[in-house]
């Protein structure tokens, strides 16, 4: 139940989920991936087939191999979660096999001409996807790549190349609005055009030529920006992650699913939006995706929607209607919210990192006020499983936060006097609960983060549920009457 630090990057706040895919097909899948980048940069990159030796040929294709190897094994100590997922490495091999042929194309279009490379496209996919320090590595290793072939043997290949890449690496942060991809390009442009004027001057090349570099560099550096965040939707799809901008999309309180939801079960959404502001404190103390846990927050209890007036928050004072049924029968519709849920968010098709949060939010607990209900006389509870919800328990950091809020909001709401100091036995109560009933044992969180996220949950809690005021009633005066 620890996570390492170098799983996160504080700058996007994305959080590597354990994913571990280290079958016998996965390690042969890698293996081809590996062998068939080598053969692609040899065959591309290394001049004619006919004109090489086959001594040169083998040698190239270790040198490539090596090279690639190093990426790999460099994903593996870094972010070794990354490296796990065959379909995240999937996409990185296609990723640099792409711009191994793209550096081919351009080679063939004018001859050194390392700023034709449009290796900033990989630079924004990588960042906007994964996270920074990955796209740095990546773009950095495929960058010595493709300067060392004989196509882009030029003194000013290595740098402009690793100029191009890492500004794109380094200007994508957590995008929150999609005009930023203008600076992205301006950014990228304005570092491409100093690399390959550095390098032109220091190789004393004329001022026409300069002038054509700077413009060629800044026309790829639009392009690969322009294509990258058209292709970064279907990047999402592939590896089964979603960017700040697709959150943003599902986090619009207009969505017709949280519409429905303000309507049709009031109580809920106003606990859905505190949970979430809950959620949210906590994740970004410790640097969890605090925007992940927010959008998740609102679809959590989407379920509800099905028979929402069996839900103590949408229920009118002194109106139950679980006072009719048996246990088992009130513990089926409770039970059947997470159900009920992941049917509304497959109509919707609601990306899996968001859906997570409808079904590991009360993972595998006990419906206890129902199950106590339904208890014996002698202790025993019958069909003991029906009072247990499907789980599974949290996987992620975030689904955790979320889980824990979820018990600290709805007891802090019922509190008579919700005093500071009742508000933190309640948090060490729920917490110690989930703790004990082994719900978190397989969320990436540690004791330390946990201690933070009460702390959060505390500071959040005292300023929405602070015992009131009681104002003094004002005096009525009788007036005369008048005509």
């Amino acid at each position: 139940m620890t996570l390492h630090d170098d799983e996160i990057d504080r700058n996007t706040g994305s959080l590597e989920v354990p994913h571990r895919e280290n079958t016998v097909g996965a390690i042969v899948m890698r293996l081809l991936l590996l062998l068939a980048c080598a053969v692609l940069t040899t065959l591309s990159l290394g001049g004619a087939i006919l004109s090489r030796t086959p001594d040169s040929i083998v040698g190239s294709f270790v040198v490539n191999l090596l090279l690639i190897t190093m990426m790999v094994m460099s994903l593996r100590m870094f972010r070794p979660t990354i490296h796990d997922s065959g379909r995240a490495l999937a996409l990185l091999g296609g990723l640099v096999a792409f711009q191994v042929v793209l550096a081919f194309a351009a080679a063939n279009v004018r001859a050194d001409s390392p700023e034709l490379v449009p290796i900033a496209f990989a630079g924004v996919v990588i960042s906007t996807l994964f996270d920074r320090r990955v796209s740095l590595l990546t773009v950095v290793l495929l960058a010595v790549l493709i300067a060392s072939q004989p196509s882009y043997h030029s003194a000013s290949a290595l740098p402009i190349l690793i100029a191009s890449g890492a500004s794109a690496a380094l200007a994508v942060r957590s995008s929150l609005r999609r005009d930023q991809s203008y600076l992205w390009i301006l950014i990228i442009a304005a570092v491409s055009g100093v690399a390959v004027t550095a390098t032109g001057v220091a190789a004393s090349q004329p001022t026409v030529e300069l002038l054509g570099g700077v413009i060629r560099a800044a026309a790829t550096s639009a392009v690969s920006v322009i294509a990258a965040m058209l292709f970064v939707p279907f990047a999402e799809r592939l590896t089964g992650r979603e960017t700040h901008l697709t959150l943003l999309e599902w986090g619009d309180l207009h969505h017709p699913l949280l519409l429905r939801l303000s309507l049709e079960a009031p109580g809920t959404y106003a606990h859905t939006i505190a949970l979430a502001n809950l959620a949210e404190a906590a994740c970004r103390a410790i640097g969890a995706n605090a925007l992940l846990a927010r959008v998740g927050a609102y679809y959590h209890d989407i379920g509800k929607l099905a028979k929402p007036q069996y839900f103590v928050e949408n229920q009118p004072r002194g109106r139950n209607p679980h006072d009719q049924l048996k246990p088992i029968t009130s513990a089926s519709i409770i039970r059947s919210h997470v159900n009920a849920g992941l049917e509304l968010a497959n109509e919707v098709r609601l990306p899996a990192a968001i859906r997570a949060f409808i079904t590991e939010h009360h993972g595998t607990n006990t419906i206890s006020y129902f199950m106590e209900r339904a208890r014996e006389p002698d202790g025993t509870v019958p069909d003991q499983q029906a009072y247990v919800y499907p789980g599974p328990i949290p996987q992620t950091a975030e689904t955790a936060v979320v889980m824990l809020a979820d018990g600290v909001e709805a007891i802090a709401r019922s509190l008579a006097n919700p005093t500071p100091e009742r508000m933190r036995e309640v948090i060490d109560r729920v917490v110690q609960q989930r703790l004990d009933q082994g719900q978190l044992r397989e969320a990436p969180i540690s004791m330390r983060q946990l201690s933070i996220v009460k702390r959060e949950f505390a500071r959040v809690l005292g300023g929405m549920y602070h015992a009131r005021i009681e104002y003094p009633k004002a005096p009525v005066r009788s007036e005369p009457a008048t005509v």
